[in-house]
C-alpha cells in the first residue's frame, strides 16, 4: 500500500499548480490490488468526481473517500483530471521537480472530515478510525 498527498503545496507528492487547489487538497492510497482510494482532506472547493451528463451539462458527485478508477474523470477544486494521469510521473518514480514530488501544471484556464492520524484498512486504504 502507498499514500501519495496532492495539492498545491510544494511539500505535497503531486503537486497541481492551480489556485482553485488546496495546499493539501487530497489523499490517494494506492491498495494492495493497484485500486486508487481517493481521500478529500477537508477542502472547501472539494474533491469531486464525474458521474454522467445531463442537458449537455456534467454532473458531479463530492468525494468524501472512495474507490476511484484511474481512467475516472475527477476534479480537485477547478483542476479537471483523471488519477492515472495525474499520477503518472510520481507511479514511474520520476519526479518532474527535482524535490520528490511530480508537478503538475494546470492546462485549464459540508461533512465531517477526518483530521490528524488516521488509521487505515491495510488493503484498500480506507479510513476506518481516527486515532486518538
Amino acid at each position: 500500500m502507498r499514500t501519495l498527498v496532492i495539492g498545491r503545496s510544494p511539500h505535497v507528492d503531486v503537486v497541481v499548480v492551480d489556485d482553485s487547489v488546496a495546499r493539501r487538497h487530497a489523499e490517494v492510497v494506492i491498495g494492495d490490488d493497484d485500486r486508487f482510494y481517493l481521500t478529500d482532506c477537508g477542502t472547501r472547493s472539494g474533491t469531486w468526481r464525474l458521474v454522467g451528463t445531463r442537458d449537455g451539462d456534467d454532473v458531479w458527485e463530492k468525494v468524501r473517500q472512495g474507490f476511484v478508477g484511474p481512467d475516472e474523470v475527477v476534479r480537485l477544486g477547478n483542476h479537471r483530471c483523471t488519477l492515472g494521469g495525474l499520477l503518472a510521473d510520481a507511479l514511474a518514480g520520476a519526479p518532474s521537480d527535482g524535490q520528490g514530488s511530480a508537478r503538475v501544471e494546470d492546462r485549464q484556464a459540508g461533512s465531517e472530515h477526518p483530521r490528524g492520524p488516521v488509521e487505515r484498512d491495510p488493503h484498500t486504504g480506507e479510513i476506518v478510525r481516527k486515532r486518538l
